[in-house]
């Protein structure tokens, strides 16, 4: 077994750009170096994530966007709270599909940026934010694809224009690395070549 050493990571990037893919193959690499992962997740599974995930499906009445952006706030502070930090406290590396960088770019399409950059100040930045990136309509294709295959639920954000937008949300995200540190991932590669720039990221941090 490694020596404990707690990490935070934190993957983002648009509706189809591989965390949830990449979150699973980097904890299995993790944990073949001995290392403890929690995986978790934006929504997460507390009760106002979950609200959050019924509010986002397009069978749901709108929610107004302030209050939606709360609501992420809120779920975020709770997440933390109850999951990530006991989780690190303990030595665990704990990896995100999604955290605070998605809120930046997500609600600041319909909301001021400053505002929502507000209610997320006392989220603490994580250890490695990594951007996974593919183009847009590469993304949506995927989206569209896993809909048809799988009956997957459409939500809100699936829309190619919204897409577009908030592929240069991330982009400028990036560019300024704002709030925080931000670190480019090339997601338009094999999934293997995805987790393996990945993993050279957790090595370089010491696990």
């Amino acid at each position: 077994m490694a020596e404990a050493r707690a990490l935070f990571i934190a993957l983002e990037g648009i509706d189809g750009s591989g965390t949830s893919t990449q979150t699973g193959a980097l904890s299995a690499c993790l944990r073949d170096r001995g290392h403890e992962v929690h995986e978790t997740c934006e929504p997460s599974r507390g009760p106002i994530g979950r609200m959050i995930r019924e509010r986002l499906s397009t069978r749901c009445a709108a929610i107004d966007p302030a209050a939606l952006a709360l609501l992420f706030a809120a779920d975020r502070l709770d997440h933390l709270s109850c999951e990530i930090e006991p989780a690190l406290a303990r030595g665990a590396v704990v990896i995100s599909d999604r955290y605070v960088l998605s809120s930046l770019v997500y609600q600041s399409i319909e909301c001021d940026g400053p505002w929502v950059q507000g209610i997320n100040a006392q989220a603490r930045w994580p250890d490695i934010c990594a951007l996974v990136s593919l183009p847009w309509d590469k993304a949506v294709a995927r989206v569209t694809a896993r809909q048809t295959t799988a009956g997957g639920e459409k939500e809100r954000y699936d829309t190619p224009d919204l897409q577009r937008q908030l592929a240069t949300g991330y982009q400028h995200a990036f560019e300024t690395q704002r709030p925080g540190p931000i670190v480019h991932i090339n997601g338009d590669r094999s999934i293997a070549a995805v987790t393996e720039d990945l993993l050279r990221l957790c090595v370089r941090k010491g696990l």
